[in-house]
């Protein structure tokens, strides 16, 4: 195509990775260097060649025992470490997609999950654990998955080889129809970026990586496959361990961790502790995604002592995974305090377009259309992903996904620099949280007359949930307590509002810019109330 007639937008370097599926990439590993060290946790190391082996035991039973195969998904209910992660190369292997939920989700939205999922079998850290609700959906304990076959047992798994297209795995965030949505993600998006990842982003092989990152984020995605693909280890803390940043940064320290991927409000909580980065001699690459980054002063300094160190600003929905990345230090001289979420990666195209979808010129803000190998299947709901996932009008035949993402190309370096949201999504902790969740369960408490949810960003650039009710609303902590039964510990608001009435725009729709309002007082200060706000 001539460059007269090629189409707009900007596209990342096309590169035949020559894989389909990331597995390829981990069996090359597994053959290359048997004896190293897979994943560490407490108390246990895994080596590659052990790990292939109890992938296999995981997926002969997944296959025999279960029936399952191609076109399925593994519901894997778990705590990371090395069976999770021979649960997840099991489930891959016997071609089916694996779905990771939280062991600390609320029973009711582990069984939400599980009805729009669709999901052929469960695996449970405690099978006993969970009443599904569902009793035409079977379980089983991951312990038994992985438990070595008898002398003489089994057969070897037959493995089956993934179509490109073929689901990998699918992530569940907040839905705005107030229930959680399934996103369903491809092998040809995880093999892409994954190679890429390994190769084409600086990161190195052989790398000591943490894995920290909630299951249910997509980021534990790139930490689990990107190490293992790579010939690196995955060093797994205990849970307490991953709740506490001081105890977090011990381990990074102690275990001489050199690649770990927190959000922006994590390191910003690192930064300030008086054992931090500074104190991780083996540190190299700190990768930040799921929120807006900023060097701040501290992070500045940091880098500027640390020239060795690289700060990685990763962008893309999980829609998408990975789309555009940009790498910083000292050393290269490209410190500045909003960075732009950068280039594209490798068979990844964006084009920033107008509300009557026509390029904007570079330079000019739009919102965000992303095409390429990334691109998924879709969700679990197809109403949803009929108005999220459109056709590609420049390149026909070809799917975008529509981010609501406001976005410019800097003409100067031709990077993508991010500008805020389009609709009302909020990112808590690198997770992505719909008002409209949030609110439609404030709606079922007596006493609710109105709710909305809105984030409120700290002078210290933290983003927090809060809550303005209106009419009598239970205390708060009441409400907190309740909706912890339900929902996601970061879906809770940690500050609750109570008003006359929520603020309205002239056309009459919720002002959510305005909130909570004028006449706004602390639920917790309404007489006969807990003085608790939390």
């Amino acid at each position: 195509m001539s460059a007269a007639t090629a189409p707009p937008g900007h596209a990342g370097p096309v590169v035949d990775t020559g894989v389909t599926s990331v597995l390829e990439l981990i069996d090359r590993e597994v053959a290359a260097h048997p004896g190293a060290p897979a994943v560490r946790e407490p108390d246990r190391e895994v080596t590659y060649a052990e790990l292939d082996r109890l992938a296999d035991t995981v997926a002969g039973r997944l296959g025999r025992d279960f029936g399952i195969g191609r076109g399925d998904t593994v519901l894997i209910a778990a705590r990371a470490g090395a069976d999770f992660t021979a649960a997840v190369l099991g489930a891959l292997r016997a071609g089916a997609a694996y779905l990771p939920v939280d062991t600390t989700y609320p029973p009711e939205r582990i069984e939400q999950i599980l009805r729009a999922s669709s999901a052929a079998l469960l695996v449970l850290a405690d099978p006993g654990t969970l009443d599904t609700g569902a009793p035409g959906v079977r379980a089983t304990g991951l312990a038994g998955l992985v438990a070595p076959q008898p002398p003489g047992g089994a057969p070897a798994a037959v493995r089956r080889a993934p179509a490109p297209e073929d689901p990998a795995y699918v992530i569940f965030s907040s839905g705005s129809t107030g229930s959680p949505k399934g996103i369903v993600q491809t092998h040809r998006c995880l093999a892409n970026f994954i190679s890429w990842q390994v190769n084409g982003s600086g990161l190195g092989r052989g790398r000591r990586v943490l894995q920290v990152a909630p299951l249910t984020f997509d980021v534990s995605v790139q930490e689990m496959f990107s190490t293992l693909a790579s010939g690196g280890c995955l060093y797994v803390p205990e849970p307490h361990v991953r709740r506490d940043p001081r105890d977090l940064i011990d381990f990074v320290i102690d275990e001489r961790i050199e690649v770990v991927d927190f959000p922006q409000s994590l390191i910003d909580v690192v930064m300030a502790l008086p054992v931090n980065f500074e104190h991780a001699a083996d540190l190299r690459h700190i990768i930040s995604a799921g929120e807006t980054v900023r060097v701040t002063p501290a992070l500045e300094g940091l880098l500027t002592r640390r020239p060795e160190l690289t700060l990685h600003n990763h962008y893309g929905p999980a829609e998408n995974h990975m789309v555009a990345a940009h790498a910083m230090s000292a050393a290269a001289g490209n410190l500045e305090p909003r960075p732009p979420v950068g280039s594209l990666v490798w068979n990844t195209y964006v084009y920033v377009l107008d509300e009557h979808g026509a390029p904007v010129p570079d330079g000019e803000v739009g919102e965000v259309y992303i095409g390429g190998a990334g691109v998924a299947l879709g969700y679990t709901d197809p109403e949803l992903t009929r108005t999220a996932f459109v056709a590609d009008p420049f390149r026909p035949g070809r799917r975008l996904y529509r981010t609501r993402d406001r976005g410019v190309w800097r003409a100067a370096d031709r990077t993508l620099q991010l500008l805020g949201r389009m609709d009302d999504l909020i990112k808590i902790r690198g997770n992505a949280v719909e008002p409209r969740e949030v609110e439609a369960r404030l709606a079922d408490f007596a006493g609710v007359a109105d709710a909305a949810a809105f984030a409120v960003v700290r002078a210290d650039g933290a983003v927090e949930l809060h809550a303005a009710l209106t009419g009598a609303p239970p205390p708060a902590p009441q409400l907190r307590r309740a909706l912890l039964a339900v929902l996601p510990d970061y879906m809770v608001p940690v500050r609750w509002w109570l008003v006359d009435g929520l603020p309205v725009s002239p056309n009459g729709k919720l002002d959510r810019k305005a909130l909570p309002g004028d006449g706004a007082r602390p639920l917790s200060l309404v007489p006969h109330q807990s003085n608790a706000s939390r």
